[in-house]
């Protein structure tokens, strides 16, 4: 005996059903006032407008020259070298003491709680020996 649907038959997987998604409503050609496009402007004319507004405000369409002085060069004299090398040394010394007094405070802190927890009596004394 043949069996024919005439109707598309759902089968039930046990996962949960997607939900379609609603299509979006296009907006009239009339409702964009809100939001206006600006003209496209082509490289001639934003070359054009850069050159005008630098003539204007700095007073030359020239760009500027930067001069880059480099504290790495060679071209220092004994006295500088000196003075840089006294400089970085003095914050490396820095740098060492804060961190040997860091490591002073912590096990301070470490063993300070170590007696707190001996005198609670969380934990046993340990022997010196």
């Amino acid at each position: 005996m043949d069996i024919d649907f005439k109707e598309k038959v759902e089968k039930d997987t046990g996962k949960k059903k997607k939900k379609k998604k609603k299509k979006k409503k296009k907006k009239k050609g009339g409702d964009d006032d809100d939001k206006k496009k600006e003209p496209v402007i082509t490289l001639d004319q934003k070359t054009q407008l850069i050159e005008t507004l630098m003539t204007t405000h700095v007073g030359t369409a020239d760009p500027e020259e930067e001069i880059v002085h480099d504290p790495f060069s060679l071209d220092m004299d004994i006295f500088n070298a000196i003075r840089l090398i006294q400089k970085n040394e003095r914050g490396r010394q820095g740098r060492y003491r804060v961190m040997l007094m860091f490591n002073k405070f912590k096990k301070i802190k470490l063993e300070n709680e170590m007696n707190r927890k001996i005198m609670e009596g969380l934990i046993k004394e340990q022997s010196k020996d």
